[in-house]
């Protein structure tokens, strides 16, 4: 069984919720610096010969093509992250579509190829986005991997494992993030605080029980995480926790979980679902 391997590509301040300290107007004006940690994990991915999934902002690819095609050469997967790092149930439809068209146009310019999968900002396809996946369908997407069986970000009634979703236009797979389950909650596990936080036991015990039956977990991680020397911002305590919190142990982790298990890009694993399924 072969694990999921997917990448948020952002900007260290590409950060939901926080728009009163570092508002979109003022992004141009920020130091840049994802090239230089998405070169770290490349590093990293080409040391276990793994490919990943990276789901990427569309104006990201804007302002850094090369960097795409760098990922492009090394054989992971691109897909959208929508293009302006919008949470979808503060968008209409109608602005998520022309925010989803301005990614993916971007991102076929530089690759040459469609965008199969799509990841919204913060997780933020949910009760009242579900529409989303509608949209999704009639573009012509294969998955979405946006909901989170969470609470607060998502709902904890979410499956936990990839399913296919029957909608309006068509079907769309929908392969959620990793998470354990104790009594009266779920935990966050599959990336960000919870993946550094937690127990690695307790990490590698529920991979280990997802595959046993026969399904794949999906791990997600961030440029920044690999940065201990991004510049410093005045966000709340919750909030540098949840960004910040234990970042020393991003890369050990990763490493561990590279060497304990296998992974793939989300389009690969779906291929050969397919395949076997005829």
């Amino acid at each position: 069984m072969k694990n999921l391997i997917t990448i948020d590509l952002e900007d260290w301040f590409h950060i939901c919720g926080v728009d009163d300290v570092l508002p979109p107007s003022k992004w141009s004006e920020l130091e840049s610096r994802v090239e230089a940690n998405t070169l770290k994990i490349l590093h990293l991915l080409r040391m276990f010969n793994v490919k990943a999934t990276f789901f990427v902002l569309g104006c990201i690819a804007e302002g850094h093509p090369g960097l795409i095609e760098h990922i492009c050469r090394e054989g992971h997967e691109i897909a959208s992250h929508g293009y302006g790092h919008r949470r979808l149930y503060e968008m209409t439809p109608r602005q998520f579509q022309a925010d989803l068209k301005r990614s993916v146009d971007i991102i076929t310019a530089i690759t040459g190829e469609p965008v199969r999968g799509f990841r919204a900002p913060e997780w933020s396809i949910r009760d009242d986005s579900l529409w989303a996946l509608d949209i999704l369908a009639k573009q012509g997407f294969d998955y979405d991997s946006s909901m989170a069986p969470l609470p607060i970000i998502g709902n904890p009634r979410y499956p936990k494992t990839p399913h296919e979703r029957s909608l309006d236009d068509g079907s769309l797979w929908e392969i959620p993030p990793l998470v354990g389950t104790i009594p009266l909650v779920n935990l966050p596990l599959g990336g960000g605080w919870g993946l550094r936080f937690f127990p690695y036991s307790l990490i590698r015990h529920t991979i280990r029980a997802l595959n046993n039956a026969g399904h794949p977990a999906l791990i997600f991680l961030h440029p920044r995480e690999f940065d201990r020397h991004k510049p410093p911002v005045h966000l709340s305590f919750v909030k540098r926790f949840v960004i910040s919190g234990g970042m020393a142990s991003t890369e050990k982790r990763l490493k561990r979980l590279l060497t304990d298990f296998e992974f793939t890009a989300i389009s690969d694993f779906l291929e050969k679902r397919k395949s076997h399924c005829k």
